[in-house]
């Protein structure tokens, strides 16, 4: 599973892995925002992972500590 971490994003620029996105999983609504994924069209492919180092692969069973301080176990 891809993940943002959008504690390392700049958050003031056009994300270089939205367009790299082959699936059009990635979306930022303003400059000002980090990327979001849409996990509906996300394949995991990992482009996003070469086109900037704020995205990050987990493997399918990692628990994963969202910024909030919530911890998610992807399935």
């Amino acid at each position: 599973m891809i993940f943002v971490n959008d504690r390392y994003c700049p958050q003031n620029h056009a994300c270089p892995a939205v367009a790299s996105c082959p699936q059009g999983a990635i979306v930022q609504e303003s400059i000002m925002f980090a990327p979001r994924i849409d996990y509906d069209l996300c394949t995991d492919c990992r482009v996003c992972t070469k086109a900037c180092r704020v995205f990050q692969y987990f493997p399918e069973e990692a628990t994963v500590t969202t910024p909030s301080g919530a911890a998610t176990v992807a399935s």
